[in-house]
This record gives structure tokens, C-alpha cells and sequence, in this order.
């Protein structure tokens, strides 16, 4: 197989945007200093990486890595976008984002001749179809919870919506009850006003 490191380095070229691409519901917030997608993308990658084998099921921990790096991908074309605030989706804006990001994914990886790869996982992280996509997802919204707990304590800062949010998604038991400790010591710090 001939590479062509000119495609190669154009696209982790545009890789590297997402280090620099704010997530859009911490702008929102205005928290100072905001993460990256890329920041997100690692943690949850640690995350996949630590948890898969820890969790109970038969679990392709590659794939589960390659969904923690393609999620934000898209997003390096499409910009984040939240289509969710508490138990409420915005169906149409979700629908059209996941188009976006699709797209995205697609001229991303054409560039390097892997799209059958990383298009089909993409499409199976987003229709949560397999043990690992719906795993996946929810390692995304426990990642946002623990960013959204350290917001809160650094920055003072009330992100409820975040933890309803992430409350609804969460059913692994690990997760949950991981989950279910942070909220517990969410509510030590508003005790004692840390």
C-alpha cells in the first residue's frame, strides 16, 4: 500500500483543530478557560481505556477507543453543537448535526483512505446499536459530569443541568454508581461550602 504523507499530514493537520475548539456547553456557562473537544476526547479515551475490561461485558476495547477519538472528529468540521439540556432533545437540530458530523467523518478520513472504517463506526456509535456504542456513550456522559464537577468546585459555578442530564443516561452499574459517588460529594462541597 502506498501512503501519501502530504494526505497524512493534512489530516492530522485538521485533527489538531479540535484542540482548539472550545466545547460550546461550557462556553455557554461561561467558565473560564473551557475544554477542548480534544481535552474531552482524552479523558473519555482514558476512561474507555481503564473501565472496558472492568465492566462486566464482552467489550472490543479498540473499538471502544476509536469511538472516544471519532465522537469529536466531526465535530472539527461542524463545530459543538448542543442539541440537549436536561430531558430535552432538540430531534431536528440532533438529526441535522449527526448529518453534519457524518459528512465530516467522511472527507476527514477519505483523506487517508480509511473512510469504510471509521464512516461504519461512526454510524455504530451513533445509532447506539452494539454493547460498546451504548457503553460508549455513557463514559461521554459521566466524563461530562466530572468535568462539570470540577468547574463547579474551581470556579463556583452551578451546573445542575449538567448532572440532570448525565442523570439520565447513566445504567451501567460501575458508571452509576461512580456517578452516583460524584453527586454524593457535589453535595459534601455545597455543605460545607467548599
Amino acid at each position: 500500500m502506498v501512503t501519501h504523507t502530504e494526505d497524512y499530514l493534512e489530516f492530522f493537520k485538521i485533527i489538531g483543530k479540535s484542540k482548539r475548539l472550545p466545547r460550546t456547553g461550557w462556553v455557554r456557562e461561561k467558565i473560564q478557560d473551557p475544554e477542548s473537544v480534544a481535552e474531552h476526547s482524552f479523558r473519555v479515551g482514558v476512561l474507555a481505556m481503564t473501565l472496558s475490561d472492568k465492566l462486566g461485558y464482552k467489550i472490543d476495547k479498540l473499538k471502544l477507543l476509536k469511538m472516544s477519538f471519532v465522537r469529536g472528529l466531526g465535530e472539527v468540521v461542524t463545530g459543538d453543537v448542543v442539541v440537549e439540556r436536561w430531558d430535552i432533545i432538540d430531534v431536528p437540530k440532533r438529526d441535522e448535526k449527526e448529518q453534519r458530523e457524518k459528512k465530516g467523518i467522511r472527507k476527514i478520513f477519505e483523506k487517508i483512505d480509511q473512510l469504510d472504517e471509521y464512516s461504519l463506526l461512526f454510524d455504530e456509535m451513533i445509532n447506539k446499536v452494539t454493547v460498546e456504542s451504548k457503553i460508549f456513550w455513557q463514559i461521554d456522559s459521566f466524563e461530562m459530569a466530572l468535568q462539570a464537577f470540577e468547574y463547579e468546585k474551581e470556579q463556583g459555578k452551578n451546573l445542575e443541568e449538567f448532572f440532570a442530564t448525565v442523570n439520565l443516561h447513566i445504567r451501567e452499574p460501575m458508571l452509576r454508581e461512580m456517578f452516583d459517588n460524584l453527586i454524593k460529594q457535589r453535595g459534601k462541597k455545597k455543605d460545607n461550602k467548599i
